[in-house]
């Protein structure tokens, strides 16, 4: 058995619940949208679900003023800026504070694998602001060696200048080293990960690779060889929240954010981040005995 000298994980629904916090940012951005402009709510979330599928992303920070909601107004963009993006900007921020968190013992389990001399990265199939974001508002982006992320987006011409201003000086980078993968490094590609494991100098063996998807994750662990662990708490998402993100994100996003409800099971799965402590230090697999197969209906565990 090799071993462990890394940890690449996942992020969304892997480090923290992300239906949990974009469902309720969504809908508190549109209500304010919907007070300040006067428009029906249909014809909002439309607007912006065209936005979010251009750019495969539905934090894509500058939807309002690029959607059609803006073309009445685009004669005068600091006026529009003042009275509709910014307070909408507002209350997506404080919908972000108030339900964006890792799930439990991630933070610790994090600063474990660093304790133990571990390299951390993550790799994730969000655009590089949008995963990086994410990272630096839960104080996590100073834990990882790397980040490894699809292509980032440029700021368009119709911007606060402000905001123009702090991106020139740095304000929106981080510490930790981000890597922009190609398009075509999505997973299922294994292009990501074998990425990490030349930049690294690692071996698949010496590597865990957490992950909630089953079809997009344990492939791209698979492939290079890797030890996956199958972060089965992420699937774990209510009917209630799956219909009302259906409702107000575009279909393309949520394909990549959200794993299916599906009867794929991965061998290696975790029902808490902290296992992951379980992993690395030996824990593999094993077959439930056999009076015990029909009770655990033929999945495996940690031990």
């Amino acid at each position: 058995m090799s071993r462990i000298r890394a940890v690449v994980t996942d992020l969304d629904n892997t480090l923290y619940p992300w239906v949990d916090y974009i469902v309720p940012c969504l809908e508190a951005m549109v209500d304010s949208l919907t007070a300040t402009t006067g428009l029906p709510r249909i014809r909002i979330v439309q607007s912006l679900k065209e936005v979010y599928t251009r750019y495969e992303s539905n934090e894509y920070p500058f939807a309002i003023q690029e959607s059609d909601i803006f073309k009445p107004y685009e004669r005068d963009f600091d006026s529009f800026n003042r009275l509709v993006v910014e307070p909408a900007a507002g209350a997506f921020k404080a919908a972000r504070a108030r339900w964006l968190h890792p799930y439990p013992g991630v933070t610790e389990t994090l600063e474990w694998i660093r304790a133990q001399g571990l390299k951390l990265v993550a790799l994730s199939d969000a655009p590089r602001n949008a995963a990086l974001l994410r990272l630096k508002t839960m104080k996590l982006d100073r834990l990882f060696d790397a980040l490894y992320t699809l292509p980032g987006y440029e700021l368009p011409t119709n911007v606060d200048a402000r905001i123009r201003r702090r991106e020139e000086a740095g304000h929106y980078r981080s510490g930790t080293p981000v890597h922009e993968l190609p398009r075509e490094a999505e997973k299922p590609s294994p292009i990501g990960l074998r990425r990490i494991l030349d930049d690294l100098d690692l071996r698949g063996p010496e590597v865990v690779y957490v992950g909630d998807n089953v079809k997009k994750d344990m492939p791209v662990a698979r492939a290079c060889g890797a030890v996956g662990v199958w972060a089965e708490y992420g699937t774990y998402i209510s009917m209630e929240y799956r219909e009302r993100l259906a409702v107000i994100s575009a279909r393309s996003v949520t394909a990549r954010h959200v794993a299916d409800e599906g009867h794929e099971r991965w061998p290696l799965c975790i029902s808490s981040f902290t296992q992951v402590k379980d992993v690395v230090q030996g824990a593999r697999w094993s077959a439930p005995r056999p009076t015990q197969a029909k009770r655990a209906r033929g999945r495996g565990k940690v031990t």
